[in-house]
């Protein structure tokens, strides 16, 4: 796609600039553009004056340099390339974050990980209000030995932050509980000065991440 320079519709002789040395001479800031625009308009010919079809398409060229220029001060001030490429290396990535919050919204919870250390009979997650009560009980069933998961995507709770708790209990009746890890999928970053990571709808700061792995 051709770039269009937004100065290429305003008179040649009036695009004209003092060089200097600090900056690219084919650089032209906001107050640049703005100077021209109104020297512009100051010596128009009287008789054959600017069409407002033509004052509107430079107003909106103004505005497009305008947000570009705002977007690369956003980027000079936060992430620089080799940051981006970090980034960008979590997308698509399971993490699993080393909390065992859930935020529960709309019957949503999203997904509780954990490493079992043995086979278990039966394996269950407790959602804990901030008293330490039970709000709801997940049936997950056995288990073997190894990673796992669990889906929490069908609650009957109120939305709300919960702390997740694993009971499991092996063949023998002996019960433990596993550490539990809020886990998801990466499907964005936000970069700047303290860039996190958007795991769903949840803002991640990187330092939380405890491990990265393939989606199961």
């Amino acid at each position: 796609m051709n770039s269009i320079n937004p100065l290429e519709s305003l008179d040649p002789s009036l695009t004209s600039l003092p060089q200097k040395s600090d900056k690219n001479a084919e650089v032209v800031d906001q107050a640049e553009f703005l100077e021209l625009l109104v020297t512009q308009l100051q010596n128009q010919d009287p008789l054959d004056p600017m069409q407002n079809e033509e004052f509107a398409v430079q107003l909106a060229q103004f505005s497009q340099v305008e947000q570009l220029i705002d977007i690369n001060q956003k980027l000079d001030g936060g992430v620089n390339g080799g940051d981006f490429s970090s980034l960008a290396s979590y997308l698509g990535q399971e993490v699993w974050l080393d909390s065992d919050v859930v935020s529960v919204k709309g019957g949503d919870g999203g997904t509780v990980a954990f490493d079992l250390d043995q086979d278990a009979a039966d394996v269950q997650v407790e959602l804990l209000d901030s008293n330490g009560n039970v709000r709801e009980l997940i049936n997950a069933g056995p288990m073997s030995k190894g990673t796992q998961r669990v889906d929490l995507s069908e609650l009957t709770t109120v939305s709300g932050d919960y702390q997740a708790r694993v009971v499991a209990s092996s063949a023998g009746g002996e019960t433990f509980s596993p550490e539990v890890s809020i886990a998801g999928l990466v499907n964005g970053y936000i970069p700047g000065p303290q860039p996190t990571l958007l795991v769903g709808d949840r803002e991640v700061d990187t330092a939380d991440i405890k491990r990265v792995q393939l989606p199961a």
